[in-house]
């Protein structure tokens, strides 16, 4: 127990030196409020949970506030949860290291877990941990509400942690020495959530038949169990939080007996997983033939930085996922029922098609921030094309071209696939691609002003490089501010047509590219060159 003790305190000290350096923050109350600032989301969660609290309060079951966001707290850390555990297993590059102490398999795998824990239980405490306060504040203080639900939210990250841990361990050790792996891995996460979102609306569909619902809502409970029936530990926890003990102690074995599951299996988990899975990279090496041939310097370069996202199972998941989360919010609207193609043709939704349409092809362009992470993700290979017989203007822009020919190959996916099932017109998809344009290169662009002001070339982890820094962050703020800009001038000029407005925002982001070009080769080109690798 105390080497266990012992080994989860240095995991957990990492975890936390690890996060504040990626944030790569010099200034020490500058850092502190840089580690904050995720604490914003509170709000939103707050919001959330107070509109459900309302609503499931006219009805007479404020309760249902708890489960409901339970579920959905329990399908985020499932889904948070997987790349991170990827991530802190096989890319935190310590293996050599912890192989070699005398401790046992399973305290090796449960103390990088409580990383794992901590991250997932402060995704809890936003939104699980708000609907407790809610529920047992809002209409007189409940105070064993609040002390069981406390408990509750301590509880609740181990379930969807060690389900996520039993699928990705196990499914490591298959493609670990696989000459495709890191495409194996990024395909077989893929599939996995899939695999979980399908299974998930599966059951619900099969659920929502209306015998079976009017059978439920003739039960004591019917209501909680209608929503919960699908994922029962939602109903176990509801009512252990009501002060139900029969409830709290399922829910509580039920916990217990994961947690044993993934103990007895650790060691061959460990075995097979991770001593398999070299942490270093691939170990397999190719034979073939070597010849020389001309090749265009910056096609050349664009093709190594490509290489390094598609190379890396996790900056390509997390540009995979960013990029096209239209298609993955219309398949679930799609399959849950939610949204039909009726929809798109309604008098209603007509005057707003050409705005949907235009914010799903430019999607790339705002969700993504590859820019931002241009320097970064070549790490401490950064000098490889520092030394290259090439200017810095060259080396700023070729970065810039791989953005633009990532985003671009995304809106055109986009565009196509959204052209599909909305009715636009010839006019209204030159109009949008017109602003897609615009708005990839202005964030293609400055971006990299971002990266070069805050390289970060000495990070331990992908998942450090690409989503846990400041630049980040830095980069939504500028999108937020633009955003916030831009929804102005469409309030000023509302009274216009939508293709005049359009036109205008495209010509306004067209304007402040302008300026990022200024900015970026008239300022930001000498600081390039003043990066020390």
């Amino acid at each position: 127990m105390n080497k266990f003790i012992a080994l989860t305190k240095i995991q957990i000290k990492d975890f936390f030196s690890k996060y504040t350096q990626h944030l790569n923050v010099k200034n020490k109350f500058l850092g502190i409020l840089t580690m904050l600032l995720p604490a914003l989301l509170i709000l939103p969660a707050i919001q959330l949970a107070l509109t459900l609290y309302d609503s499931f309060s006219m009805i007479g079951y404020p309760e249902l506030t708890i489960t409901y966001i339970y579920i959905a707290n329990v399908m985020l850390m499932l889904f948070a949860g997987i790349p991170f555990i990827i991530s802190i297993f096989f890319y935190s590059k310590d293996l050599r290291l912890i192989a070699t102490l005398p401790v046992k398999e399973d305290t090796i795998v449960f103390s990088k877990l409580a990383s794992v824990y901590i991250y997932l239980l402060a995704i809890g405490c936003f939104f699980l941990g708000t609907s407790v306060v809610i529920y047992g504040t809002i209409d007189g203080v409940k105070v064993l509400s609040l002390i069981l639900g406390i408990m509750a939210l301590l509880i609740s990250p181990l379930l969807p942690m060690i389900i996520s841990t039993l699928i990705v361990l196990p499914f490591m050790s298959l493609i670990g020495r696989g000459r495709k792996r890191n495409m194996l891995v990024i395909v077989g996460n893929l599939v996995l959530i899939a695999i979980v979102i399908g299974v998930q609306l599966l059951m619900t569909r099969i659920q929502m038949q209306p015998d079976a619902i009017n059978n439920l809502l003739s039960q004591e409970d019917g209501l909680l169990r209608l929503i919960g029936h699908k994922f029962p530990p939602s109903i176990w926890l509801t009512k252990m939080i009501q002060g139900s003990l029969l409830d709290g102690g399922l829910f509580i074995l039920l916990n217990l007996a994961f947690i044993v599951v993934l103990k007895l299996f650790a060691k061959k988990l460990y075995s097979a997983a991770l001593l398999k899975f070299n942490q270093e990279g691939s170990a397999l090496i190719e034979k073939g033939k070597i010849y020389y041939k001309s090749r265009s310097i910056g096609i050349q370069i664009i093709k190594r930085h490509i290489a390094i996202i598609t190379s890396n199972p996790t900056f390509l998941l997390n540009t995979v996922l960013t990029m096209f989360i239209p298609i993955l919010m219309f398949v679930l609207t799609s399959l849950t029922g939610e949204l039909s193609g009726d929809l798109f043709n309604s008098e209603a939704l007509e005057p707003y098609i050409i705005y949907i349409y235009t914010i799903v092809v430019s999607t790339p362009a705002i969700m993504g921030s590859l820019s931002a992470t241009a320097i970064t993700r070549e790490g401490k290979a950064f000098w490889e094309t520092k030394v290259l017989p090439i200017s810095a203007r060259d080396n700023i822009k070729y970065r810039i071209y791989t953005t633009l020919i990532i985003n671009f190959t995304g809106s055109i996916i986009l565009g196509v696939a959204a052209a599909y099932y909305l009715p636009v017109n010839f006019t209204m998809i030159l109009l949008a691609a017109a602003f897609c344009i615009a708005t990839t290169l202005f964030f293609s662009t400055i971006d990299i002003a971002i990266n070069i002001q805050r390289p970060l070339l000495n990070w331990s982890s992908p998942t450090a490089a690409v989503k846990n820094n400041l630049n980040i962050m830095l980069s939504l703020l500028l999108r937020v501010i633009t955003g916030g800009i831009g929804f102005l001038l469409y309030k000023m000029m509302s009274s216009l047509g939508a293709n005049t407005i359009i036109g205008v925002l495209s010509a306004f982001f067209i304007i402040l590219y302008i300026v990022a070009i200024y900015i970026v080769y008239g300022i930001y080109e000498r600081k390039f060159v003043d990066i020390a690798p």
